[in-house]
């Protein structure tokens, strides 16, 4: 197994590293001097290649001038060069992930296996910040329960932004946890002020092995242990969303935070596997990003627009959320009737065998 390489370079809680920063081209102490210095370098290194003609370097020269006054004084650049730099606080590798854990901005962001997008953000001020739109969007989900929730599993922990939210604003639920890498809770409680409440139960255990071999059931499941650039292939089939269904209640619903088909090209097949199995499935889009988040149910329930908007008013008095859940009643949409040209995904059908059968009907 590989040594975990830690980097810390900024002192936190329980921590002993030494404190570093990173240099920038602009800081309180130095203002704009380094950009002074390299507009300086940029005009007389530009000089040199004009003295050979008198007419050609009057010409040339102002330009230069213009172009090093133009990057000192520019408030975009200057704004740019400000811009604080992400400092790693955590870089390791544990037995599923690269864990990275970076501070900018006031912001904690947690991102694994070296991808381009954060599974998790943290207001260092406000640890009750949802910073991320989805993440807002799949609390209005508990509008389509007629009743507050009881029981709630989320499969998949994260930096934990969900699960301490929803102990903060609903301290009566009783929530489990299913997260298959012991370092990721250990990271969310080190760096991402997450701590369980006395009505939670963290597992370290797959979600799936969790579901099969645990007999609750639950009001809400939550599913959202999809990685930016990867989806845990077993916990998107047939096979997986009938256990699911099986660990709800008769009213209960499973909400999973998708990528969108601008970036998943299995998406028509996710939606087909949804439509499969429960007996709605509903939508709501997280507007600034291509997370779609998916709300089925096992029961016939109906929906419209104007009933999650109503249900979502009184969801707010009952619960006071420091964010708005409205803004994504306009998102939504029933996708319970919508015809999809796609495969279902099964546990014996992965995502290779549906390229390779595409490939064959195209030749």
């Amino acid at each position: 197994m590989q040594k975990k390489k830690i980097v810390c370079t900024k002192p936190c809680v329980n921590c002993t590293f030494p404190k570093k920063r990173r240099k920038q081209w602009t800081n309180p102490k130095h203002g704009k001097l380094p950009l002074l210095i390299f507009a300086s370098r940029l005009y007389n290194a530009g000089c040199p290649y004009i003295t050979d003609g008198v007419e050609l370097a009057t010409m040339l020269k102002p330009l230069f001038f213009l172009l090093a006054l133009f990057i000192v004084f520019c408030p975009g650049l200057s704004a740019w060069a400000a811009l604080p730099r992400s400092d790693v606080l955590y870089d390791g590798d544990s037995l599923y992930h690269h864990i990275r854990v970076t501070e900018t901005g006031g912001y904690r962001y947690l991102s694994f296996d070296r991808t381009r997008g954060s599974q998790s953000a943290t207001n260092i001020k406000d640890p009750y910040e949802l910073k991320f739109p989805y993440t807002r969007a799949m609390f209005l989900s508990l509008a389509f329960l007629d009743r507050l929730p009881e029981q709630v599993l989320f499969v998949g922990l994260g930096g934990g932004s969900m699960p301490k939210v929803m102990g903060k604003n609903l301290p009566d639920v009783r929530m489990d946890i299913a997260e298959i890498d012991a370092d990721v809770v250990k990271v969310a409680k080190r760096f991402f002020f997450y701590e369980p409440t006395e009505k939670t139960r963290v597992f370290i255990q797959d979600g799936r092995q969790f579901l099969r071999r645990n007999q609750n059931q639950y009001d809400i499941i939550f599913l959202d242990a999809y990685n930016n650039d990867a989806v845990p292939f077993h916990l998107t089939t047939k096979e997986f969303f009938e256990i699911v269904k099986q660990r709800l209640k008769p009213d209960g619903i499973a909400v999973a935070n998708v990528w969108g088909p601008r970036s998943n090209e299995f998406y028509t097949s996710q939606v087909k596997t949804y439509q499969t199995v429960f007996t709605k499935l509903f939508l709501l889009d997280a507007i600034t990003s291509n997370n779609y988040i998916f709300i089925a149910t096992a029961n016939n329930q109906e929906m419209t627009q104007m009933e999650l908007n109503r249900r979502a008013g009184i969801l707010k008095e009952k619960v006071p959320f420091p964010f708005s859940i409205r803004e994504f009643v306009r998102t939504f949409e029933d996708l319970t009737t919508m015809e999809v040209n796609a495969d279902v995904l099964l546990d014996d059908f992965a995502p290779v065998e549906l390229l390779r059968s595409r490939r064959t009907d195209t030749n």
